[in-house]
């Protein structure tokens, strides 16, 4: 039956006498702008958004556009381009391949510009899967929901139409006037799938999943109703994506924490408890991978502080910083760090056990001598460390190169703690004390017994207090870099398209480091796999406050090139499969015939709820 006259035989639904009902009294412009808001929500999230239930633990908006997958694939060594291949093979056969579907042949010619999927929270026992996944993935697998957009629906006919009319009906009855169906397959997963418009198609292994998809697409809590999601999209200004994704980060954080082993302990959830959405776009760059995301919390409750104030740190420290993390107030930094509630919580050291190891070796408190004074902007940095010399034939003596900088909100305050600092390193630790200049900058030296290590203490122009650890390391830093941070190649692409002013960077130079890690006395860096130095360069995320309630975060990994890919391993060709001839649509202007079995069902406002 051809879908268009079937849709023009149903009756008028009851919403519509509703609306009706709605125009009589005087409610016409409630109604009119409550569906012209869902319906431009929905066209701004990812596609068959109002048919992914409004709990979806994550969302990820897959782009159908096999070119980006292949510029993704150029990147990296040829080991973790065959990595990163075996990765994309093996979620290719769990989605498609145990189903005797064929990207390229089946699914490419029809497809909208995204292929959405969503992971939706454990609702009772699991269905029976293969053993060989390993459990963590096995939850993601079978919670899974794919809503398909069709953008051909002739072309789908033509690739999938006697799949579909060889498939089984899952249940006798409809669902809210939907057919459920389960496709043939020869792998030990189940597939159900339903059709809800000429538009829309949606998948799970799950029977109850898909019933929930549908429950959503018939006006129950979806996507699209989750408050700030619309907004938070809206935002991303990338406009040619690779994935576009939602998640929801407290739910996402339990569940993850549960499936652990071992568990994740309580107290490093804490940054992930209050209810919080993360949206995104990852975009294929000339480099590597871009990243813009933006995070924000729900209404009431707590609040991210305003302010943009990072503006001068890439210019003050060297180009040959090798990782870098900058802010615009230490205070603020130290309080959310210490309150366990924002995301520097995950950071692999406590704020008590800092505070306690500076009273205990200094006699000086955090809270009292240090922090009423660093209101301001700062940068903590790990730098390339000046050589020094070993025996005849030896390697370069191992120098720790660190730096702290911050703009102080109380100079005064500031030089009463560091002459305190001089006095306990000259009694207590039997360090030499004395003052030189770099340039026109005053810089005091604490030099241990045997000259085994070297700290020092200055200011820079601006009320900018400095502070380093390592020999000859003030001297990168005062009385300015020959060449600075802000300068480096690698910090311009991984930070260049991020707003400005922000609210601080994270910077992560792998090429470098990976050349000194051993004269930086630091634990190694992984040098295989696809995380690792052997395939990134290097990593650049800023945040920049959008508002009380929104950050936006700018992660840019630059990644090396490799060589041009071939088709991927065990599948077709990766080419697109060619149109069908235009006689053959012109045959059928309108809609396919379908089987009526897999027949779409009416638009979600046709049935009465």
């Amino acid at each position: 039956m051809v879908l268009q006259s079937k849709l023009l035989q149903k009756k008028p639904p009851l919403l519509l006498i509703v609306v009706a009902a709605l125009l009589f009294i005087g409610g016409v412009s409630l109604a009119i702008w409550v569906t012209s808001r869902r319906g431009h929500l929905a066209r701004t999230l990812p596609p068959g958004a109002n048919a992914i239930p409004a709990d979806a633990l994550m969302v990820l908006a897959l782009s159908s556009d096999e070119s980006q997958w292949r510029r993704l694939r150029q990147f990296g060594t040829e080991t973790t381009q065959a990595q990163f291949d075996q990765l994309l093979v093996e979620w290719r056969d769990r989605l498609l391949s145990d189903q005797d579907l064929d990207f390229a042949r089946d699914i490419q010619p029809w497809v909208g510009p995204e292929i959405t999927l969503a992971v939706l929270p454990e609702t009772g026992a699991a269905p029976d899967l293969p053993a060989s996944l390993p459990s963590p993935e096995l939850a993601f697998d079978s919670n899974l929901v794919i809503v398909v957009p069709i953008a051909d629906v002739n072309r789908a006919q033509t690739s999938l139409g006697s799949r579909l009319g060889e498939a089984e009906r899952a249940e006798a009855d409809p669902y809210r006037g939907i057919v459920l169906q389960q496709i043939a397959s020869d792998g030990d997963t189940p597939l159900y799938g339903a059709v809800l418009s000429a538009e829309t198609a949606v998948l799970s292994p799950q029977l109850p999943l898909l019933k929930r998809a549908i429950d959503a697409y018939r006006g129950q809590d979806s996507l699209v109703d989750r408050p700030g999601i619309g907004r938070a999209f809206e935002q991303l200004t990338e406009t040619r994506s690779l994935v576009r994704f939602y998640v929801d980060v407290p739910a996402l954080a339990q569940t993850v924490a549960q499936a652990a082993d071992p568990p994740i302990a309580p107290n490093r959830l804490r940054a992930f408890q209050a209810p919080r959405g993360l949206v995104g776009a990852i975009a294929v760059k000339n480099r590597g991978v871009a990243l813009q995301g933006v995070s924000w919390l729900d209404p009431g409750g707590q609040a991210f502080a305003t302010g943009n104030r990072a503006d001068q740190m890439p210019q003050r420290l060297p180009t040959t910083a090798l990782a870098v993390m900058s802010g615009g107030d230490f205070q603020q930094f130290w309080e959310d760090f210490e309150a366990g509630e924002q995301f520097s919580a995950l950071l692999p050291l406590r704020a008590e056990d800092l505070n306690q190891g500076l009273q205990s070796a200094t006699g000086l408190s955090l809270d009292e001598n240090f922090l009423p004074w660093m209101a301001g902007e700062f940068a903590l940095g790990v730098l390339t460390p000046p050589e020094l010399a070993g025996a005849d034939d030896a390697p370069p003596l191992p120098n720790p190169a660190l730096v702290l900088m911050v703009k102080t909100s109380d100079r005064e305050a500031a030089t009463a703690t560091f002459a305190q600092l001089d006095a306990v390193m000259e009694s207590r630790y039997r360090f030499t004390i004395d003052t030189t200049e770099l340039g026109d900058v005053p810089v005091t030296r604490w030099t241990a017994p045997f000259d085994s290590l070297e700290m020092a203490h200055g200011w820079l122009q601006g009320d900018i207090a400095f502070f380093t650890v390592g020999t000859g390391v003030a001297d990168l830093v005062a009385p300015s870099p020959g060449r600075t941070l802000g300068e480096n190649a690698l910090f311009q692409t991984t930070t260049g398209d991020a707003p400005r002013p922000n609210n601080g960077h994270f910077f992560l130079n792998l090429a470098a480091m990976t050349e000194v890690e051993n004269n930086l006395l630091l634990p190694p860096l992984p040098q295989a796999g696809l995380l690792s130095a052997e395939a990134i360069e290097a990593i650049g995320v800023t945040a920049t406050v959008l508002g009380d309630r929104q950050v936006r975060y700018d992660i840019t990994v630059a990644l090396k090139r490799g060589g041009r890919p071939g088709p991927l391993p065990g599948g077709a060709s990766t080419q697109p499969a060619p149109a069908p001839e235009d006689n053959a649509a012109e045959d059928n202007p309108t809609e396919p015939n379908l089987p009526e079995d897999s027949a779409p069902a009416t638009d979600p406002p046709s049935e009465a709820q």
